[in-house]
């Protein structure tokens, strides 16, 4: 999940097979400030204009019209998706449209202070509107369950609802294009806290981004500073390096950073060097091959609760490290050590 922060808003696009519960998951994001722009509620706009409606004519027919004008939107769906070169046909006219007006309302969006906006596409993918997305979340659901929420929603027969459901992509399609998957086989409220807490987990880490580029300028201040020895004179008394012994042994030893040895001292803090021993022993007794961000999440949460979320392909896209942290207490944990940890790199370095 580490990208390069684009200047502008966080847009994220939201995807998923029908009856997987999208609209539960629009709801929470909207619920936790994300902007919603909704592409089918963009089509249909767009799709009363004259030039777009002549533009349709031209393509598949007049009888796609109705008596006064406007679209007769069953008899274009029964053309534009008869096969695939007529449904080419339709996206040749319509992406390029919804792709200009997704700008435009993204730029005004921004220009209105907006720093989240909620994509939510059906056919995020295949339309290429993925494309300007930072990140994208597709909602999914087995096949028993989402016939019987399509049976229940829309009122059709089994049949037509099964074969809506054979027309979309299969869950590989989506699970290796996105960033986070929502299965959603049970509750709608299980979904909506599993929407919350993603939505919460994306701004929290734009912010985060905001705090880290205001962390580099303090720094590089501080290192200005570092020439008339003020900065060395202040922040060495406001990071204190405790426990020296101990933390060179372990560094030594076992190939620990000794910065961030002291920066969990002086987030965690220790009532003597034998307990901060015992509680370094716990970081030597990890996995292999775990990154600090990981390590520090399991040396605070403990192994099984790091277990459980590296099994989430929310969490962890290879199962060995985490790429975010679910629980806000460990989050802001391994947050304030990594903080603490630059700062003891700057000031004792060698």
């Amino acid at each position: 999940m580490n990208k390069n922060k684009k200047s502008g808003p966080l847009i994220v696009g939201l995807t998923g097979q029908t009856g997987a519960g999208k609209s539960t998951v629009t709801e929470a994001f909207t619920k936790n400030g994300f902007v919603l722009l909704d592409c089918d509620a963009i089509t249909r706009e767009l799709q009363q204009k004259e030039e777009v409606l002549a533009a349709l004519a031209a393509a598949f027919g007049s009888e796609i019209l109705l008596e006064d004008g406007t679209l007769n939107r069953k008899m274009l769906a029964a053309k534009a998706f008869s096969e695939p070169k007529q449904t080419e046909k339709l996206n040749g006219i319509m992406v390029p449209l919804i792709k200009a007006e997704l700008e435009k309302r993204i730029a005004a969006a921004q220009a209105n202070g907006k720093r989240y906006i909620l994509l939510d596409a059906p056919t995020l993918f295949e339309s290429g509107v993925d494309k300007m997305c930072d990140r994208k979340v597709s909602v999914l659901a087995s096949e028993a369950v989402r016939l019987q929420r399509i049976l229940t929603r829309d009122g059709i027969t089994e049949e037509q609802a099964r074969m809506r459901m054979s027309a979309q992509q299969k869950d590989a399609y989506y699970t290796v294009r996105s960033d986070f998957i929502l299965r959603n086989n049970g509750t709608k409220e299980e979904l909506l806290k599993e929407g919350e807490e993603l939505a919460k987990s994306l701004t929290k880490t734009e912010n985060q981004d905001w705090k880290t580029a205001l962390t580099t300028f303090i720094a590089i201040v501080l290192i200005i500073a570092l020439i008339s020895g003020l900065y060395t004179f202040i922040y060495r008394r406001l990071y204190p390096r405790h426990y020296t012994d101990t933390v060179t042994a372990y560094s030594q030893q076992y190939g620990l950073e000794e910065s961030m040895l002291y920066a969990i001292i002086r987030t965690e803090g220790a009532e003597s060097e034998e307990q901060m021993a015992e509680k370094f022993d716990l970081l030597i007794s990890m996995r292999d091959g775990e990154n600090d961000y990981t390590l520090l999440a399991e040396y605070y949460a403990g192994k099984d609760a790091v277990d459980e979320w590296l099994q989430d392909e929310s969490y962890s896209s290879d199962g060995v490290n985490l790429k975010a942290i679910p629980d806000e207490e460990t989050r802001n944990f391994v947050d304030s050590v990594q903080q603490a940890q630059k700062i003891y790199d700057n000031i004792y370095k060698r």
